[in-house]
């Protein structure tokens, strides 16, 4: 599968400040060499980079749709998926300002916690449960729990995330059937990536 790479997305306009929108540039996140090289063993596994602006976050506890318009200037989402099936994800947003940055995270820990319970008159015995992780300016470790039709919490699934905050920076990092060293190691990811943005312009001065 080929990916299609689109360097350096920046809102649609000709004014001044979207002409200075900061840029996220080639092979900035971790796991992009990987995916711009493409999948290792072919129809077995499968690596997609997109630069829109219009995604969901890829931890989306409220399974929210449509166009966010949050205040983002640039945005990489890098995905891997095999044919086991599993997977992981990469995602970078960068805002105009850390206070846009902040809220988004504020807004995704409210989302997190309206939508944390499974909704077991629908059957859906599913639900997340997240805790505070020391990664940047502020971070949060998540993972997905099955629950009992009476709405007590079972066992730990392996639906996995880590999203992180730094400056102007949302960072998030998924991982899904990808065995015990999952958590270890996307947490590490968003270590990385903490300190890594703050060598683009404008993200944590």
């Amino acid at each position: 599968m080929t990916a299609a790479l689109a360097i350096g997305s920046v809102l649609a306009g000709t004014s001044p400040a979207h002409a200075t929108a900061p840029r996220i540039p080639r092979n900035f996140l971790l796991t992009e060499p990987a995916a711009v090289k493409g999948p290792v063993v072919e129809d077995e596994e499968w690596w997609e980079i997109s630069d829109s602006l219009s995604r969901q976050l890829e931890f989306n506890p409220c399974r929210s749709k449509g166009k966010p318009r949050d205040g983002r200037v640039a945005m990489r989402t890098i995905t891997y998926s095999t044919s086991a099936p599993s997977g992981t994800s990469e995602q970078l947003v960068l805002y105009r300002n850390p206070r846009a940055a902040q809220d988004a995270f504020r807004k995704l820990r409210a989302d997190l916690a309206r939508c944390s319970k499974p909704a077991v008159a629908k059957r859906d015995r599913f639900g997340y449960v997240g805790k505070p992780l020391r990664v940047g300016d502020e971070g949060l470790s998540v993972a997905g729990h099955e629950y009992a039709a009476s709405g007590r919490r079972l066992s730990q699934s392996d639906d996995l995330a880590v999203i992180g905050r730094r400056g102007a920076a949302l960072f998030l990092y998924t991982a899904n059937a990808r065995g015990s060293g999952a958590k270890k190691e996307i947490t590490g990811q968003a270590r990385k990536m903490a300190k890594k943005v703050c060598g683009l312009p404008g993200v944590c001065g």
